[in-house]
């Protein structure tokens, strides 16, 4: 629920207002659901939440609409500002590629330097976790499957990976690709 939290608060951030269409459109141009589990159904009750919750506020659309009832637009309250950037910070340390991928989605909306901190500690926690996998112990010919060579050695090459590749962003960044949220003129 976490990712379609992100997903929706970064959409209606994006615009500054946006209604429960424009977000489900913005989420399925993007093709989220390539690179994420969100589902169509999912984007509308995450709305439905984060507005009980206090996280948006929904207003009458001042657009004429031709046919049938109003359109509610909706904009982030400032408890969903915070509730954004807890969740996008959240996303940027996760190991799950999912929740992961949707910060990488996000990430300038945070100032660089916050955006280099968090990347490093993940850099830092996915060593750690590396280090500790190849420790397991495994057996040639494996009494369980905690102890097969190719499950550890999957792992440590997945953990592995995901540390090279938040390496290679920690770079850009540092490099100065992106437009970062402070970095902006009108920000």
């Amino acid at each position: 629920m976490s990712t379609v939290r992100l997903l929706v608060l970064g959409s209606i951030l994006r615009k500054g207002i946006s209604h429960g269409y424009g977000v489900y459109s913005d989420i399925t141009s993007w093709r989220a659901d390539t690179w994420t589990n969100v589902k169509p159904g999912s984007i509308y009750h995450a709305l439905e939440k984060l507005e009980a919750q206090g996280m948006t506020q929904s207003v009458e659309s001042e657009e004429a609409v031709k046919l049938g009832p109003s359109r509610t637009e909706y904009s982030v309250t400032a408890a969903g500002q915070a509730e954004f950037e807890a969740l996008l910070e959240s996303a940027l340390k996760s190991s799950d590629i999912q929740h992961f991928a949707v910060g990488i989605a996000f990430m300038e909306m945070l100032p660089r330097s916050k955006a280099i901190a968090i990347l490093q500690e993940r850099i830092a926690s996915l060593n750690d976790s590396a280090e500790f996998l190849q420790t397991l112990p495994t057996e040639e010919q494996p009494s369980d499957p905690s102890k097969h060579p190719e499950l550890v050695g999957l792992w440590v090459s997945y953990v592995e990976n995901q540390a090279a590749y938040t390496q290679t962003i920690l770079q850009n960044l540092l490099a100065g690709k992106y437009n970062f949220k402070k970095e902006r003129s009108h920000d």
